[in-house]
């Protein structure tokens, strides 16, 4: 499933914000989350990779607050390449010391009115009998994360 959002911003001047480290903490912050950190690096290919180390803190189901701390950790890694006037990223984020993880596909494609950021959410709980309810539940909530996130960086060109 996958989800997306127009900006009235080219995709570079989209990309150029979605890799800056003190915007990504800042985004992080002001949507809750306990702490962050992010690196941003190049490889030798020219692909720009995107570190996070995010400490957040959610109101779990019942059937997960069972299984899962409601204060965790996130550990994200992004990376990104441009291809033309648009940009493609793929990535994966962990949940610390749980069997938990999410695969990304992300582009950003200029439009003629701006661009179109999509984003794609793969979870995988290797958690027996609820496995599957907890990927609907992580996908869900990646989801509402991505808006919100789209949101602040919205307020951010305003």
């Amino acid at each position: 499933m996958s989800i997306e959002f127009s900006f009235t911003q080219t995709a570079e001047e989209v990309f150029d914000l979605f890799c800056d480290p003190d915007f990504l903490v800042e985004r992080s912050m002001a949507l809750g989350e306990v702490s962050a950190d992010a690196e941003i690096d190049e490889d030798d290919k020219g692909k720009v990779i995107i570190t996070m180390r995010r400490e957040v803190k959610r109101d779990l189901p019942s059937f997960l607050a069972k299984v899962f701390n409601p204060q965790q950790i996130l550990n994200l890694r992004e990376e990104w390449q441009q291809i033309g006037s648009n940009f493609i990223g793929k990535g994966e984020f962990t949940v610390e010391g749980q069997p938990v993880s999410v695969k990304t596909e992300f582009t950003l494609k200029n439009t003629d009115n701006g661009c179109v950021f999509t984003a794609k959410y793969h979870p995988k709980a290797k958690i027996p009998l609820i496995g599957g309810r907890v990927e609907k539940y992580i996908e869900s909530n990646c989801f509402e994360g991505v808006t919100k996130e789209v949101d602040f960086t919205k307020t951010k060109f305003a």
